[in-house]
């Protein structure tokens, strides 16, 4: 039989192409398992939270479902190391989770440094009966120190970043470079998070910013957005709230709020909550700032009666919306905007209600300063015999140099004296020193 070389050559090269077809599909087959892969079994960078001088939270993020446990000691290879698992949750249980691993270390020394690193196991659970570890990841060894009145005085503070990334890139950059004690995130970290990834990337894993408080420990205060969003209603998946036993049973509610002795500061973060009035029909009933911020005020009176913090020599307090603003019709959130040049807009520039409930306060126990957030412009208001505390407002998350221009708002102490330096972090300046 005489082969016809034109139906050979058609064949053949039907053949090799088929077979090029599959082996693509393999090749791509095995790049996206790869890939899932890398994503089932992602593990990030570990953020150190709600610092404290006796504790210190680590949360870090995960691709799926996983177990996790922290090794730490104070040698720097670990040969000391002791294990805490994430236990977060039900107690006699791990706290097993496909978001993010939480591990909290209690009994720890003032003021001591610690070495630590993140342990996850990957499981697959399909029942109690029938579950299978699957992968296991440990991280990179990291380090932190304890607050304490015998540590630095030395704070850093960045604000209103709403998940813009290059700003916050900026911010924690200079963060890192000036190596604060602790960092305060002063609020509006979001926008609003409807899902768990987004609280996940905001807080947990940003991009151009992974392990952004590996190393320095974290006092984070609540914004005014970020309240909003189902799963900000879910937050503490994220950042972990404040132990229990660092508060009255009465203020177990009050989980964000925090008064700390770092060296010769005594820092204090209250919650001004959302930006309107409860009654707002924004909010359909969904928010209860008022109560709130009344509740905080027997708190705040009552920090200053433990010994650590009454005799501080400087005393800072933080929260998001100022308490002051100078302008006769800026809104001062208890009201709903007119729309005809009085309060014209419909959002909180300050906060009324908390300044008549937290500004005696402050006057009776020497505040000396209140950094404050939220109006996205830096500024420095000098204080008066009548007002006795001096406030900064925190710069936004523009990209400009020069107009709503992020900043880092960074305090310590020399020779005696509370020095302020604001950072404009995007044209790399001082944007302004002030002495206390």
């Amino acid at each position: 039989m005489k082969l016809n070389r034109r139906l050979f050559l058609l064949s053949t090269t039907a053949t090799a192409a088929a077979l090029a077809a599959r082996t693509n599909a393999q090749t791509s087959g095995n790049e996206e398992e790869k890939e899932d892969l890398s994503k089932k079994f992602f593990c990030g960078e570990p953020c150190l939270q709600a610092a404290a001088p006796t504790s210190m939270g680590i949360a870090w993020a995960v691709g799926s479902l996983a177990n996790g446990w922290v090794e730490f000691g104070e040698k720097p290879d670990l040969s000391d190391a002791r294990r805490v698992v994430c236990g977060e949750g039900a107690p006699g249980i791990t706290d097993f989770d496909e978001i993010a691993v939480r591990v909290r270390l209690t009994g720890l020394k003032p003021n001591t440094k610690y070495y630590y690193r993140t342990k996850t196991e990957f499981v697959n659970y399909i029942n109690n009966y029938k579950r299978k570890s699957l992968q296991k990841v440990t991280g990179d060894i990291h380090s932190f120190t304890t607050l304490g009145e015998s540590g630095r005085s030395h704070f850093c503070v960045m604000n209103d970043t709403h998940a813009r990334w290059i700003p916050f890139s900026r911010v924690t950059a200079k963060i890192r470079e000036l190596a604060p004690a602790v960092m305060v995130w002063n609020g509006d970290a979001s926008n609003q998070t409807e899902n768990p990834e987004t609280g996940v990337e905001i807080f947990l894993n940003p991009p151009k910013s992974a392990g952004y408080c590996s190393d320095i420990p974290l006092l984070w205060n609540n914004g005014n957005h970020d309240f909003r969003g189902i799963w900000n209603r879910s937050l503490d998946r994220f950042m972990m709230v404040r132990l229990p036993s660092e508060r009255d049973s009465r203020d177990w509610a009050l989980s964000r709020n925090w008064a700390v002795r770092q060296g010769d500061i005594a820092m204090i973060g209250l919650d001004t909550g959302e930006d309107k009035p409860d009654a707002h029909p924004q909010f359909v009933g969904l928010v209860n700032s008022e109560p709130y911020r009344i509740a905080q005020t027997q708190w705040l009176r009552d920090q200053f009666e433990r010994p650590e913090i009454k005799s501080a020599p400087h005393k800072v307090a933080f929260c998001h919306i100022p308490l002051f603003d100078s302008n006769p019709v800026s809104n001062p959130g208890d009201v709903v905007g007119d729309g005809n040049g009085r309060y014209k807009p419909d959002f909180a520039v300050w906060q009324r209600q908390c300044a008549n409930l937290w500004a005696p306060i402050f006057k009776e126990n020497g505040v000396k300063l209140l950094i404050a957030a939220h109006c996205h412009n830096y500024r420095f208001d000098p204080a008066t015999p009548d007002r006795p505390w001096a406030q900064i407002v925190g710069g936004g998350c523009s990209e400009s140099p020069t107009n709503s221009y992020a900043t880092v708002i960074e305090g310590r102490v020399e020779d005696g004296k509370l020095k302020i330096t604001v950072h404009n972090v995007n044209a790399g300046t001082i944007a302004g020193e002030h002495v206390f």
